[in-house]
């Protein structure tokens, strides 16, 4: 039983949209624990979620999807709730993270593919 290509890429853009949403919610959760070493270590797991997600795939639609859920967990979760609350608040660990998420999202899905070089 083979899948359709079009089923597999849903399937896939699924999964990418729900291990963005994952990991920046793990993220907005405990950037701040520590303060700069649970900052550092929660840029290193989106640095390497986006990495495994960039290697894996051949094509940008997984990235774009795992991209989507990243920032959209993480926009969702800095915004003010009715009580004033927020859990990513406008402080340097915060602002780090809301920056360094950015960057580290364009960079992947800016990295150009290389083709594999064929060997004698």
């Amino acid at each position: 039983m083979t899948g359709s290509p079009l089923i597999m890429r849903i399937v896939r853009s699924a999964g990418a949209l729900f291990l963005g949403a994952i990991v920046g919610t793990a993220a907005s959760l405990y950037h701040s624990i520590l303060f700069p070493w649970g900052l550092i270590v929660v840029l290193l797991i989106i640095a390497l979620a986006v990495a495994g997600v960039r290697t894996l795939f051949g094509e940008r639609s997984p990235i774009i999807w795992t991209s989507v859920g990243l920032v959209g967990a993480l926009m969702l979760l800095a915004g003010v709730d009715g009580n004033g609350s927020v859990l990513i608040i406008a402080d340097t660990a915060g602002l780090v993270l809301l920056a360094g998420a950015a960057l580290l999202v364009v960079g992947a899905i800016a990295w150009p593919r290389f083709p594999s070089r064929a060997t004698p």
